[in-house]
């Protein structure tokens, strides 16, 4: 079985390095970057890779991940901050690399923890796409935050243009590591002619995603697009926006498609690969994983002119961008690629190729293996 690791003590193999993922997690996040870097540090860089975290899910993406073990987290307290503290301190020497997220407190007890029990252990730190200002927070937390940025081996960002900006800021060297794309989901591409007219969201239904935005500028242009269909995958938060949409555009039912959440990862996958074109009107991300996603399966994205956007996308060279909650200019862009499908094919192979090579998991993994300096 994978799941091997099950007790409170980790029972590493002895020939093998160890690499560590201290992350509270559930099954979705196996395929992102929390289950991609140890899988891939595994898979590439020969070490025994695992994820400690409570036990909160069936985990069936494992079968995608070959070699990743799962350490569960005894609930204790059952309080997060305190078990995986308690787990930490009893296991601590058996982790040579230590994989954390962001620069908060819960992740700064954890350095200390296995700073204080293992010194020669290394540190991975993982900020996310969003601009960390050194000394953020409550007064008494930014020395904290200080002591864990400097005392990581290895600290990264995932947005490429923040690795200066960061590196000047905390006064240390932050590397970019972008969220990997997963190997296994890497296909060749399908062309044009053989994609439905769809135009294609993944993410959860609200306003902070700006599906209503979406919505409206899909009712816009849908005149003038009669054979195209608009199909919605993720998970209803803000159920009013569905309801406001479906009264006001009622002849518009059967062209636009609420999937729901879809978990299976080659339904998902499937659905990418049969729509040209991906709709991504996102008020603010961090990194953008459904673009990335969108892209790698070979669709053209019509997305908002926010950071992660414009970096995962060459400054929108393999994209069409619009402002933020614009609704004329989000029709205005989806109109012309779906009017141009010559055009914009062209660019998502062009684009699809180039976030393959961006995102590459084993590119991504040699830049943690320096930073950390330990290869099996």
């Amino acid at each position: 079985s994978q799941l091997t690791a099950h007790s409170s003590q980790l029972t590493a193999h002895s020939s093998q390095l160890t690499f560590c993922t201290l992350y509270d997690i559930a099954n979705g996040h196996l395929t992102k970057e929390v289950g991609l870097i140890p899988y891939g540090m595994h898979t590439f860089k020969g070490y025994d890779s695992l994820i400690a975290t409570y036990n909160l899910d069936d985990y069936i993406s494992l079968k995608y991940l070959p070699g990743l073990r799962m350490a569960f987290i005894p609930k204790i307290s059952k309080n997060w901050i305190i078990d995986s503290c308690i787990w930490l301190a009893r296991n601590a020497r058996r982790i040579d690399v230590l994989n954390i997220y962001f620069p908060v407190f819960k992740t700064f007890l954890h350095a200390f923890i296995y700073r204080l029990l293992n010194p020669r252990g290394k540190i991975y730190l993982k900020f996310d796409g969003f601009y960390r200002r050194r000394g953020r927070g409550a007064f008494w937390k930014r020395p904290l935050y200080r002591w864990l940025v400097h005392y990581s081996d290895c600290v990264s960002t995932e947005l490429e243009e923040n690795a200066h900006i960061l590196s000047k800021d905390w006064q240390r060297k932050i590397v970019w590591v972008p969220n990997p794309a997963a190997p296994n989901e890497i296909q060749p591409f399908r062309p044009f002619s053989e994609r439905s007219n769809t135009i294609f969201y993944a993410g959860r239904v609200e306003r902070e995603k700006g599906t209503h935005i979406l919505l409206e500028a899909f009712a816009k242009i849908a005149a003038q697009i009669p054979d195209w269909t608009l199909k919605l995958a993720g998970t209803i938060t803000e159920q009013d926006i569905a309801d406001k949409f479906i009264a006001d555009y009622p002849e518009l039912k059967e062209r636009v498609i609420f999937a729901g959440n879809i978990s299976d990862r080659k339904e998902l996958a499937e659905m990418y690969r049969n729509a040209k074109v991906f709709a991504f009107p996102s008020r603010h991300e961090s990194f953008g994983i459904a673009l990335t996603e969108a892209m790698t399966q070979g669709c053209f994205a019509v997305t908002t002119n926010i950071p992660a956007s414009k970096s995962l996308t060459d400054n929108f060279r393999y994209a069409l961008g619009s402002e933020v909650d614009d609704v004329d200019g989000l029709a205005k862009n989806l109109l012309y690629v779906c009017t141009h499908e010559s055009e914009i094919e062209t660019l998502a192979l062009e684009g699809m190729n180039a976030t393959r090579e961006r995102l590459d998991l084993r590119k991504c993994c040699d830049v943690i293996a320096e930073g950390v300096n330990m290869l099996c």
